[in-house]
């Protein structure tokens, strides 16, 4: 997935000398190591002459022709406040611990060019974003299995990975791309959470609710505690 997201990229600016171009990881660590850096990186899938030229100082790549990318932090959403792009790739959203207020900021910085876009590459994790994209009209879905990337991975780790994980929930979701919403059997599933939820009590800021299950088998009663945080006087 991160080698379709940088051709992707590198294809749109190379036809594209006034493109602008968001690059946005979990953090900065992680968009440098990974989208710009990494074996299947920008710097490393682009052809000699086609070299973009990487300022790490500045978060920045430029393509000769003058298409350029800036690095973004999905932990700083603020950071996306103010520029503005034709394209951007966010890698891992699924991990993305300021989901949904980031990509609500990133789609506010696309209004350059035509037809702005934003391809997003990422494990299925069933966070709230992912649940939001993947009930959006306007959005296109691809899924992609390991065992289609086999020549591409170490001789014997698909087939040792395969042997723990496959058929387990890990396994469909890491191996096959699945998005696996509840564990198989449970009492509380999403749904139902989401269909119950009430809003904050009045007079509270924060509600929080403990569950102490049983140990192990022994027993058969459950502990549960909600604690309200109400304002500051």
């Amino acid at each position: 997935k991160t080698r379709m997201g940088a051709e992707w990229v590198r294809a749109q600016a190379e036809s594209n000398r006034r493109l602008k171009v968001a690059l946005v990881g979990a953090t900065q660590a992680d968009a440098r190591r990974v989208m710009i850096e990494g074996e299947s990186g920008l710097l490393a899938i682009a052809p000699p002459r086609w070299r973009p030229r990487w300022e790490p100082s500045l978060g920045r790549l430029t393509w000769p022709n003058g298409a350029q990318a800036h690095v973004y932090s999905a932990a700083e959403p603020d950071s996306l406040r103010g520029p503005e792009h034709g394209i951007a790739w966010a890698d891992e959203i699924g991990k993305w611990a300021e989901g949904e207020a980031a990509w609500s900021n990133l789609e506010l910085t696309m209004r350059a060019g035509r037809k702005p876009r934003i391809m997003a590459t990422t494990t299925p994790r069933p966070v709230p974003l992912i649940r939001r994209l993947l009930a959006q009209r306007d959005v296109a879905v691809t899924h992609g299995r390991s065992a289609a990337n086999r020549a591409h991975l170490a001789e014997g780790f698909l087939d040792a990975v395969t042997a723990i994980y496959g058929g387990t929930r890990l396994g469909r979701q890491e191996l096959d791309g699945e998005l696996v919403d509840d564990v198989a059997g449970a009492l509380w599933t999403r749904d139902l959470i989401e269909r119950c939820r009430a809003g904050v009590a009045p007079g509270l800021d924060r509600v929080v609710i403990g569950v102490d299950p049983p140990p192990g088998t022994a027993g058969d009663a459950c502990g549960i505690v909600a604690v309200g945080l109400a304002p500051a006087a």
